[in-house]
């Protein structure tokens, strides 16, 4: 089998993966193209190969942090300690998420993101280093394509509401754009629904689909579900769950928790480092 085929194969399995997860790209690059080198696979065996390679770099670089070991009890005293009562009760098969957004961004104040991410799932951090911060909140079985992630939105402007079903769908394109409008095309949205459970601000549930133009030429069918905020009047705030059309029935589930759980705070004090 050529090994233009397996690294076709390859790339396309890790274009999905990062489309939620792009700076694991590039590390897990090295790790994809040494599952590429046996010599003599059939297409099936490469097809699994490369799969698997995508699968185990990602994996290895996102190793699941202690974000997800939280137990219920330890999250509900976590919480108690930045001064939030009322939390969103973790079904089984799950893990609360605890995390910080825009530690080290100018001009943004930090905001305390949860969510419950499904029991397996591997979690992804910001990155803090002496240039500020760069990346998201997102967690995911990345190999397979599924995955949620957190973004930071433009700031409502005066009279605006995310009653506004243009307005919300424009922050959904954005946070589902951020390596670019030209790898996403066909998008559509259903009207948002109003969450109902009894929150500090409103939340939106958003239901979409798009068609994701991958690095290696592929057209995956992608589709998901999010919630949408604003909180502090500063920025709005979404995550935005995905993943393909074909296993969209298998993981609307738990793309669904990770949404109906999703709340984000302001004016809390993040841990120090």
């Amino acid at each position: 089998m050529p090994k233009s085929f397996q690294n076709l194969v390859a790339f396309a399995a890790l274009s999905t993966a990062a489309a939620f997860a792009p700076a694991l790209a590039s590390r897990a690059m090295s790790v994809v193209m040494r599952a590429q080198n046996a010599e003599g696979l059939d297409r099936r065996q490469a097809m699994g190969s490369a799969l698997a390679g995508a699968s185990a770099a990602l994996g290895l670089l996102s190793a699941p942090g202690s974000a997800l070991a939280l137990g219920q009890d330890k999250f509900k005293n976590e919480m108690l300690s930045y001064g939030v009562k009322d939390t969103k009760p973790c079904p089984d098969g799950f893990n609360p998420v605890i995390e910080f957004y825009g530690k080290a961004i100018s001009g943004v104040d930090p905001l305390l993101v949860t969510f419950n991410s499904p029991n397996g799932w591997l979690l992804v951090r910001p990155n803090i280093d002496n240039n500020g911060e760069d990346g998201t909140i997102s967690t995911g079985d990345y190999g397979k394509g599924d995955s949620c992630s957190f973004f930071l939105g433009e700031p409502l402007k005066s009279g605006e509401s995310l009653d506004d079903r243009a307005l919300v769908e424009k922050i959904v394109f954005a946070g589902l754009t951020t390596k670019g409008a030209s790898q996403v095309q066909g998008f559509k949205m259903k009207a948002p629904k109003k969450l109902e459970a009894a929150t500090l601000q409103p939340y939106y549930l958003v239901e979409y689909t798009y068609t994701l133009l991958t690095g290696a030429g592929f057209e995956i069918n992608r589709r998901g579900c999010g919630s949408v905020t604003a909180t502090g009047g500063k920025n709005t705030q979404a995550l935005l769950g995905a993943s393909t059309d074909i296993r969209w029935k298998k993981v609307e589930g738990q793309l669904r928790e990770c949404a109906e759980s999703f709340r984000v705070y302001d004016g809390k004090k993040p841990p120090l480092a």
